[in-house]
């Protein structure tokens, strides 16, 4: 398969776009702003609210003159993201028509632009993908809806899907093991908290930053992705092509350290600073609540984002719908049979087929109905006894949590291992900044060199930069296993949930999964008969009366309709089937850190551990940032060179070590 063109623009500006401005339905001519830059995309045109759903906008970079197309994904964020649950997709229920509609309308605007690129975020990044493994153009996509079940390129070099760790939507897509169903390569950033009042944001990457403990928390999803200082590409781990080491390059590094990493480093250390903080401040009250757990966690489960999770019902009305739908059509094809039974004029209907199936025909029509109603019981069922885990399994959950956590012992050594961290997190930080100043003590060398000299010459010439301080971290002798016996304690008290919802509802999900092939192939079978009357009928004509129209059209609806209810109805088999075997517990499993931290909602632990991940995530960034510099600079005969490489190593030791301290402070999530 032939490889789009590199693109000029970052895969960060079409995460903005995908998350953030195809939302706002920008006007043709209306010039955007992305990622800081003003006025850097010129909006060609934009197609929203259309009846199928299918919005996009077609953009140009104002500097370098490329061509995308952004599908816009769930309509939920249209309002805030209220209904962003309520209006995801089913698993790989992307309508056929929908995808197709997709492709055709890039095809047409292929027509009019030189378009280099695609892109989404949710049911938008599924059309983006379907696109890009059609044609031969790049998607970038952010937390993407997976395709219907197919066969799909999973090396596919030009689909890039950006998946955040606490996507709801991604969760369980690779929990369920649908990362088959994803074309191209998968990058998970840590980019967020799971946190419930965080949930949409985790989905679209883009809202209004939040509060913790009265701090404010950036929450874009771009905001702390580890980019290439050279390369201005997010970092995925591996080692990509090595650049020349040469007066521009250092340049460029010495600004990046005070146009980025110094502000990132700010940040963390505020949010660092805040979490100590309230350790210090609150001690034994880390873990008092204004009300009990179990109240607390009613009012979460009352709540749209987390009720809706743990009770599926983002789904059931809409899935209860879709699943009757079938009735009235399946009606009117029975009611067209009765009478093309009971019409002699049109007896040599049976000459065409047999009278043994077209006899099967009215039996599996007159079982439809029994067969729905069986299915939405059974769905029923299993809605009820998720609910009724509120009494039976979520309770599990609580046991030695509410205002019992933190007992003296523990609160000592938090204190203890945060005073640790607050020393640690300083020099770490001062190191940052004064490997900045070394790399722009030899960029301003570099500057004063001879200009006749070659570039390599040039480097080989600086001198290194003047000796620092060791920097060397504190060992915090504080929590060496982490949070010990009470993440033991949550361990424990998620395992005897997961087990006892498990053992609930894998015989009700098993059930529902065989309702539905029942169903599946009655339709299916239904399908094939009536389309076969319906050939027959192209046969025969009654004159002076429409019978014969009526018929037709009671056959045609029934024929129009089967085939996608099959698409719905074989992805909620697919549904039901990953969730037997172990899927269900993988599912909890996957949504694990918010069910845990939501454990703690109305104490100053949960901002803690709120603090302590976001400062985390930017760590782990400045750390593949780093990582990438030494990578850089490694094998470098140049003095001062070697020197910075240097530097940059022990830069990623010690945000190893600071890092490790951090995640040890906090319970796992």
């Amino acid at each position: 398969m032939p490889t789009a063109e590199k693109l000029k623009i970052s895969d960060l500006d079409i995460i903005e776009m995908s998350g953030r401005a195809v939302y706002e339905e920008p006007k043709q001519n209306e010039l955007i702003d992305i990622n800081g830059q003003v006025k850097a995309y010129r909006i060609k045109e934009g197609v929203y609210n259309t009846k199928s759903g299918l919005d996009y906008m077609i953009v140009e970079n104002t500097k370098t003159g490329e061509v995308g197309m952004v599908f816009q994904g769930t309509q939920g964020q249209k309002d805030g993201g209220r209904d962003i649950i309520t209006d995801a997709t089913l698993p790989g229920n992307i309508p056929d028509a929908q995808l197709l509609a997709a492709d055709e309308a890039y095809r047409e605007m292929s027509k009019k632009y030189d378009i280099k690129y695609v892109g989404g975020n949710s049911l938008g990044g599924g059309l983006s993908n379907y696109v890009a493994s059609n044609n031969d153009v790049k998607s970038v996509t952010y937390n993407p809806a997976i395709l219907p079940d197919g066969e799909y390129a999973q090396k596919n070099p030009d689909i890039t899907n950006y998946m955040s760790e606490y996507d709801p939507l991604t969760l369980g897509e690779r929990s369920a093991g649908y990362l088959s169903r994803l074309p191209g390569k998968n990058v998970i950033v840590n980019n967020n908290m799971p946190l419930f009042a965080t949930l949409v944001s985790n989905h679209t990457g883009y809202s209004e930053s939040i509060k913790i403990d009265g701090e404010e928390i950036l929450i874009d999803a771009d905001a702390y992705l580890p980019v290439g200082v050279w390369s201005g590409a997010v970092l995925t781990g591996g080692k990509g092509h090595k650049i020349d080491v040469n007066p521009e390059n250092m340049k460029i590094l010495a600004e990046a350290m005070v146009s980025k990493m110094k502000g990132q480093m700010t940040t963390a250390q505020s949010h660092v600073d805040h979490a100590v903080d309230i350790v210090e401040r609150e001690g034994a009250k880390l873990d008092d609540r204004k009300e009990t757990l179990t109240a607390s966690f009613d009012d979460l489960l009352g709540q749209d984002a987390l009720g809706k999770i743990m009770t599926f019902t983002s789904q059931y009305e809409l899935v209860r719908d879709e699943i009757e739908k079938i009735n009235p059509v399946g009606v009117k094809a029975l009611d067209a049979l009765q009478r093309i039974r009971s019409t002699p004029v049109i007896s040599d209907i049976f000459d065409f087929i047999s009278t043994h199936s077209f006899l099967g025909a009215f039996s599996l029509l007159m079982d439809l109905p029994l067969l729905v109603g069986d299915t939405l019981m059974k769905l029923d069922d299993l809605i009820l006894q998720v609910n009724a885990l509120k009494k039976q399994a979520i309770p599990k959950l609580f046991q030695g949590i509410d205002n019992e956590f933190f007992d003296d012992g523990m609160v000592a050594e938090l204190k203890a291992h945060y005073k640790i961290i607050d020393e640690n997190k300083e020099v770490v930080t001062h190191q940052i900044v004064t490997f900045g100043t070394q790399v722009t003590y030899v960029s301003k060398e570099l500057e004063k060199a001879d200009k006749l000299l070659t570039a390599t010459q040039q480097m080989e010439r600086v001198a290194a930069p003047p000796a620092t301080s060791d920097f060397t971290l504190q060992e915090s002798k504080a929590l060496q296993d982490g949070m010990g016996k009470k993440q033991k304690l949550l361990d424990d008290n998620f395992r005897k949930f997961r087990d006892a919802a498990t053992s609930s509802l894998d015989p009700l999900i098993t059930s529902l999964g065989s309702t539905l092939n029942q169903l599946n192939s009655t339709v299916g079978e239904a399908y094939t008969i009536v389309k076969t009357v319906r050939s027959g009928l192209d046969y025969v004509k009654v004159p002076f009366t429409d019978i014969d129209d009526n018929m037709r059209a009671g056959l045609d609806a029934f024929i129009e309709f089967a085939e996608p209810y099959q698409v719905m109805v074989e992805s909620l088999i697919q549904a039901t089937r990953s969730l037997r075997g172990g899927g269900l517990s993988a599912v909890l499993e996957a949504y694990r850190p918010y069910i845990d931290t939501a454990l703690f909602e109305g104490t100053q632990f949960q901002n803690v551990i709120a603090l302590n991940k976001v400062s985390v995530n930017i760590y782990e960034s400045a750390k593949m940032v780093f990582e990438d510099i030494k990578y850089q600079l490694s094998d470098n005969k140049a003095v001062a060179v070697e020197a910075l490489d240097k530097l940059a190593d022990k830069v990623v030791i010690n945000l190893a070590i600071l890092l490790d301290q951090l995640k040890r402070g906090s319970i796992e999530v």
